[in-house]
């Protein structure tokens, strides 16, 4: 279990970063393109800062654990033939 909890919460790290640049980045696109939010750009970056902050984190929490190895690798990890087992035709 801590070994899940560490891979989790290092893919989450990693993620976070870029997350949070995603969101800042639509962020000030949003504010830069209307008219009425660029009068007051200073105080809506300000706000689209803490908020990307705040909300990227359990975002990139949960991301990470769809991204864990350990769930791939139930899932891609090569399982022997039930067949495996069966007589085998000769020719």
């Amino acid at each position: 279990m801590a070994r899940e909890f560490g891979t989790r919460t290092q893919i989450a790290l990693l993620l976070y970063s870029t997350l949070n640049i995603a969101l800042f980045t639509a962020g000030v696109y949003i504010v830069m393109l209307n008219p009425s939010l660029t009068e007051e750009a200073g105080f809506w970056i300000a706000v689209i800062v803490v908020a990307g902050l705040l909300v990227t984190a359990p975002f990139a929490w949960c991301m990470a654990s769809c991204l864990c190895g350990d769930r791939w690798r139930k899932k891609f990890v090569a399982v022997r033939s039930p067949l495996a087992h069966a007589p085998t035709r000769e020719v």
